[in-house]
């Protein structure tokens, strides 16, 4: 292997690190003996059905992509050339984001000529959009405890606020202004100026609708994932059970995305397994393998088809040179 076919997966290694010790974390916590009890109790189907759920949401998240990238770009990608280099991206979800979206660039620039920069700033509108994907379904989840419903306000009135920001120059002129007297805005909010100074028209009402509204589908498979791996527990399918599990899943989600972590790994696990135990009243055993059966499903399964999409058709691709060298720059 290359040195720097070795420099990519050495980006991928303390990630990869995290998520395993997390797992075995939760293992721990929840007392490896009765962990283990849950999986061997656990009805399997459950689990394909999660794992075709996730393909729901990866097919939505990748129509939401490549309508990013030619609407904001105009770009000649095929769907084809589009749809494997979504996938290819997988992996990178447990880099840190500027990696990520750097590999993502430079492989978009490889294949089409679009400038990296372009390339990054359309890859965080969509970040952006799955934010607001995730408010609404926070939103949605409220609904199985009406106790919750000035939560369930405050989270749509943040909704329709950051959709009025996005949409008025001035006031996120004054915004950026202020970040450079306000030091944790100081990171974040240049990255956000360089998207919206890049690509204007995804941030339009149209765009950013139709890409929040795939976005929404897409988590909304993700959501119906957990609540296969709670019936799959033993749980009985009922809507307090379905509405409990999207305001659990999104609210994991929204941690996951406003923590520095990569794919929130670590943060999403925590989260999830803190409110299952809290909210729903879950033994931490239970708790902790619905977590852990559910990011199997999901996050980690989409791990590894990246991984095969490099294997298998990262030449075709562009992103891997005849010698196996994945291209980095």
């Amino acid at each position: 292997m290359s040195a720097a076919k070795n420099s990519v997966y050495h980006q991928l290694l303390p990630g990869i690190i995290l998520g395993i010790s997390v797992l075995f974390g939760l293992m721990i916590l929840g007392d490896v003996n009765k962990v283990s009890l849950q999986f061997l109790h656990f009805h399997w189907l459950f689990f394909v059905y999660a794992i075709l759920l996730s393909l729901v949401n990866y097919f939505f998240r990748f129509l939401k992509r490549h309508f990013c990238l030619s609407y904001g770009c105009n770009q000649p990608l095929t769907l084809g050339q589009s749809f494997h280099l979504f996938t290819a991206a997988f992996p990178l979800a447990v880099t840190p984001m500027k990696v990520g979206e750097s590999f993502k660039g430079i492989w978009l620039n490889r294949i089409s000529g679009l400038p990296v920069e372009k390339a990054v700033s359309v890859f965080l509108i969509d970040h952006i959009s799955d934010g607001l994907s995730i408010f609404l379904l926070v939103a949605f989840g409220t609904i199985a405890y009406p106790d919750l419903w000035p939560f369930f306000l405050l989270v749509l009135v943040l909704f329709m606020v950051a959709i009025f920001f996005l949409q008025i120059k001035p006031m996120m002129q004054g915004l950026f202004n202020l970040s450079e007297k306000l030091p944790f805005l100081e990171k974040a909010l240049p990255e956000l100026r360089r998207s919206m100074d890049g690509n204007p028209e995804l941030l339009g009402i149209g765009p950013l609708a139709l890409s929040s509204l795939l976005g929404l589908v897409s988590w909304l498979a993700d959501g119906a994932a957990l609540v296969c791996i709670l019936v799959g527990l033993g749980f009985s399918f009922s809507w307090y059970i379905v509405g409990a599990a999207f305001l659990v899943f999104a609210f994991s989600m929204l941690m996951g995305i406003l923590s520095a972590f990569p794919a929130g790994v670590g943060v999403v696990e925590v989260a999830m397994a803190a409110l299952l135990t809290l909210l729903l009243g879950f033994q931490p055993a239970i708790a902790a393998a619905a977590t852990i059966l559910f990011r199997l499903a999901t996050f980690w399964f989409g791990f590894l088809i990246g991984l095969l999409i490099w294997n298998v058709s990262g030449k075709s691709l562009g992103i891997v040179t005849s010698e196996g060298r994945i291209i980095e720059n």
